[in-house]
């Protein structure tokens, strides 16, 4: 099993790290360079990299006021590399950058639950706007 190094810095992330196949079952995901702009505009962000092959394997972003409030809209981890506590992992690096603020909300589906419950979150009643033409992201 190769070894990951988690990161915070944007200087250590290329759009050509990103190119793995994240953004499952999206039929419109984003592409590497969207992917990228999404780290760079991020409150904050921690990546996974698989140091044997130099490939993020994992990611996860926050934006937030840097007052009162976050929201982590994005967790993913490569299909290959699930079952290996690296999306655990990643949660806590960035709940411990976002360490002070009152609220870290997190909508998610359903079926990921239980590991958002196993880190310390409970459920909340929320609602959500989706504008399924804009999945792919915009780089302007």
């Amino acid at each position: 099993m190769s070894s990951i190094k988690y990161t915070t810095d944007i200087n250590d992330i290329t759009a050509e790290m990103l190119d793995g196949g994240f953004f499952v079952g999206w039929p419109n995901p984003p592409c590497t360079d969207v992917h990228l702009k999404i780290l760079q505009n991020a409150y904050c962000f921690v990546v996974a990299i698989d140091e044997a092959t130099g490939k993020v394997i994992g990611f996860v972003n926050a934006i937030s006021d840097g007052v009162l409030s976050a929201y982590i809209p994005l967790l993913e981890v490569l299909p290959e590399y699930k079952g290996r506590g690296i999306g655990k992992r990643l949660v806590e690096i960035a709940l411990e950058k976002l360490d002070g603020l009152y609220m870290i909300d997190i909508c998610h589906d359903d079926d990921v639950t239980a590991f958002y419950k196993k880190l310390g979150a409970f459920g909340c009643k929320g609602s959500v706007f989706r504008n399924h033409a804009a999945q792919s992201g915009r780089l302007d």
